[in-house]
């Protein structure tokens, strides 16, 4: 269940203040033959669909300059991907929280910790499957994208590990072969900085240095049937925690931030997965999956929370072969989470639909409650070869969660079309749903009865490989959403808003084969909301019209090699205050909103650098990188801070890293 996002919106409160405090601070079956030898992009799929789909290799997006060597971070080096907040990807019109992760086809509740930096080993990353729409029925239900991370498998020559030391953490990675039909690893990471550096004081806020840890095991054993059996364990915590003085600018504006604020954000997950060789090519899939998740959040006097989920899921995947052409696959899964809530909390719902959202005189609520929350969905997916060059794919999906009591029959449909030996032209359309969050569903604080949020996702794409090294791509879409929240006085929130979406993106890429490869990512985007209660529209808050990225990495020689990542997109939308407009009861200005999203901030554009140096000395490998972050020293205003009048207002700039550094030996 999406039970996990309840409550996840504490600490969201904090960066609603206009000079937000966050953003000063530090921040299967068996695989198929590769379509093309590419280490920009690898291709040999783990499903064979084709529609609006991004197969990237994750030692090509850890070599991304800026990156800081997560491959996670790469992708918004891809067309149709913006940052969200702490860098999450934000896909076509959609926010970060509206997609899916998977992990090795599982879901996976929890992909960047509190400073942006991704939970995974970048080592352990083979490659990501990113779909930007229409996407397969097997997956779970979201408006946005789906992203499916494969990480790789345990050695079994010998034993073997990596040690790797950057500017903000130390990990270290083992792995064996136990025998010959078993092996495993387990790669543990901790940040260091809060060892080293304890906390920032400036303008009356004390910032104490962000922590976090992660985790990642897997053990696989082949069975002598041919079959295998992995067993999966991931983990993280993070920790973060600052004192906002009482007569900083923010607790002028909003007192009830005045004070300690915290976060601690625990996450496992165990799993194990049982893939096996029915006949010929008949493969199923059965996995059992556990996962924890416990958040703990305090913000000043606003309140507390703390959130605890306990779920198990059952997953079956079967992938049957009709005929020469033709494949059926069937999925089925169900859930059971157990839900632990004890809030205490200022009940401000803040929409995107209303920035006139003010904490401090928003009522409190309390709610202490614990349930069991179930759901379940099945899926079948069609693929058939109907020409000697098309090929048509049909699915359907069926969702229950018995929470909002909520059931959806969504169906899928795509097209593949090989024009050429080189020329493949694809079509896509699919409906979708997404449970809403937590605040907005939950007693006291939002609306049990509210509706999914729903989405029609429509893609058409060609791609061509001009040679054995060049190729590109290029894809245009519509999203249409509905049943979009609203806040609202007497039922905290309605389904009463829709938006919609819509692109060109372009893709040209120059493979690795000589000394220069990389590519070239071009995005012409629109993306707007209305609320369809008062008719009011504007532009969604990451909309950006305009979005380039070049990436290039160039082979110096056998051992050095010097990456360049320039990145530029129009201004995103933000909504201007134009001073008060009386005060509140406590005296304090009332803050005068222009229309919504109704600014512009300024162009954005960065370069970053990248020296890295690959050695391999007797019985093992070294491998050492050096980033210069925004080189030029360009500074891009991603907001404004108004002082507690509203009468001026000050630029705010992204916290980024001048430099970057880290140090990687293998035996």
């Amino acid at each position: 269940m999406r039970f996990a996002l309840l409550f996840l919106f504490a600490f969201a409160l904090t960066a609603h203040a206009e000079d937000s405090v966050i953003t000063s601070t530090p921040k299967d079956k068996e695989k198929r033959e590769p379509e093309t030898l590419s280490e920009v992009t690898v291709v040999s799929e783990r499903s064979p669909d084709r529609v609006s789909k991004n197969v990237i290799s994750g030692k090509q997006l850890s070599k991304v300059a800026g990156t800081g060597g997560d491959p996670l971070k790469g992708l918004q080096a891809l067309p149709g991907v913006v940052s969200g907040r702490n860098d999450e990807p934000a896909v076509r019109g959609s926010g970060p929280g509206d997609n899916a992760y998977y992990v090795d086809s599982l879901p996976i509740g929890k992909i960047f910790n509190v400073v942006g930096v991704s939970v995974f080993n970048a080592d352990l990353v083979t490659d990501f499957d990113l779909y930007s729409a229409a996407f397969a029925p097997r997956y779970g239900d979201v408006t946005g994208a789906v992203i499916d991370v494969a990480l790789r498998e345990p050695r079994n020559d010998k034993l073997g590990g990596k040690v790797n030391i950057n500017l903000l953490a130390a990990d270290a990675l083992i792995e064996s072969p136990i025998n010959e039909n078993q092996s495993f690893y387990f790669a543990a990471r901790r940040s260091y900085i809060d060892l080293l550096l304890k906390n920032i004081k400036q303008n009356g806020i004390t910032v104490q240095i962000p922590s976090y840890s992660d985790y990642q095991g897997k053990y696989v054993w082949k069975l002598a049937s041919g079959d295998k059996l992995t067993f999966h364990a991931q983990g993280s915590n993070d920790k973060l925690r600052l004192q906002i003085g009482g007569d900083t600018d923010i607790a002028k504006k909003q007192p009830v931030l005045a004070g300690a604020i915290s976060l601690g954000d625990a996450y496992t997950m165990q799993a194990a997965v049982l893939d096996s060789v029915l006949f010929d090519s008949a493969f199923n899939k059965l996995a059992l999956e556990h996962m924890t998740s416990d958040l703990k959040q305090s913000v000043g006097s606003a309140g507390n929370l703390y959130l605890a989920q306990d779920s198990w899921m059952l997953r079956e995947h079967l992938t049957l072969p009709i005929n020469e052409g033709h494949e059926l696959a069937l999925g089925a899964n169900y859930e059971r989470a157990l839900v632990k809530i004890d809030a205490d909390l200022k009940n401000a719902t803040c929409t995107q639909f209303n920035p006139a959202c003010d904490l401090t005189s928003a009522p409190q609520r309390q709610l202490t409650d614990r349930f069991y929350s179930h759901g379940w969905d099945v899926s079948a997916q069609d693929r058939k070869r109907i020409a000697s060059t098309v090929t048509l794919v049909g699915g359907i999906r069926r969702s229950f969660e018995d929470y909002l009591r909520k059931s959806y029959t969504e169906p899928r449909l795509g097209i593949e079309w090989e024009y050429t030996a080189d020329t493949l032209l694809t079509a896509g359309w699919g409906r979708h749903n997404q449970m809403p969050t937590g605040q907005q569903i939950a007693q006291q604080f939002g609306n049990p009865n509210l509706s999914h949020l729903r989405a029609d996702h429509s893609v058409l794409g060609i791609s061509h490989k001009v040679d054995s090294l060049w190729s590109w791509k290029a894809e245009t879409y519509y999203k249409k959403f509905s049943n979009l929240i609203v806040d609202d006085p007497l039922l905290n929130y309605v389904n009463g808003a829709s938006g919609k979406a819509y692109g060109l993106e372009m893709l040209v890429k120059k493979e690795t084969g000589e000394q220069l490869s990389g590519w070239l990512a071009l995005s012409l985007s629109h993306s707007g909301r209305q609320n369809d209660l008062t008719g009011q529209s504007f532009r969604f808050a990451l909309d950006q019209p305009v979005n380039a990225t070049v990436v290039a990495n160039y082979e110096l020689d056998s051992e050095w090699t010097l990456g360049v990542k320039w990145k530029a997109h129009s201004g995103t939308p933000y909504t201007p205050i134009n001073g008060s407009l009386g005060t509140y009861p406590d005296g304090r200005p009332i803050p005068n909103y222009a229309a919504i999203n109704s600014g512009t901030l300024p162009f954005f554009h960065q370069l970053d650098v990248r020296l890295e140096r690959a050695m391999k000395m007797d019985g093992y490998k070294m491998e050492m990188y050096f980033e210069w972050n925004n080189l030029y020293g360009q500074k891009n205003v991603v907001g404004y801070s108004y002082d507690p009048t509203y009468t001026r207002k000050t630029p705010v700039y992204p916290f980024v890293l001048p430099i970057s550094f880290g140090v990687q030996a293998e035996f």
